[in-house]
């Protein structure tokens, strides 16, 4: 596992997320509009956007920003989505850039399959 300090500067965003950012920058630099008035457009702050198109933040759209930035540019969400996927294990990606979610998520599924074998532990009781 890698410390905070060895991660500064890093990429923080999946290929997907970063495929996302970077086809609404493609939209937004070809409106010719700069990153201040796209926030205003989406009343976000006004830096917004900056963080979300730089690779070093973990900034990134959420689904109703993609339905307002599509309504903006005249376009469809999915122009901004890859098609018909991208081809790396995204999940995977996710869970190395974000190693508390892969501890919490590690734990969930270990507690969850704990409870069902206590579960079936307990039917196979009262069945004898």
């Amino acid at each position: 596992m890698t410390t905070k300090q060895e991660n500064k500067g890093k990429i923080k965003n999946t290929e997907i997320e970063l495929y996302v950012i970077n086809k609404v920058k493609e939209y937004r630099i070809a409106a010719k509009m700069s990153q201040r008035k796209l926030c205003m457009e989406l009343r976000l702050s006004p830096t917004y956007v900056f963080y979300a198109e730089s690779p070093k933040y973990t900034v990134k759209y959420n689904l109703n920003q993609l339905n307002e930035l599509a309504k903006i540019f005249k376009c469809s969400i999915a122009d901004f989505m890859p098609s018909p996927y991208v081809e790396t294990d995204t999940i995977e990606e996710y869970m190395d850039l974000h190693p508390k979610v892969r501890i919490r998520n590690e734990k969930m599924i270990k507690d969850a399959e704990e409870k069902g074998r206590r579960k079936r532990e307990k039917t196979r009781g009262k069945k004898q």
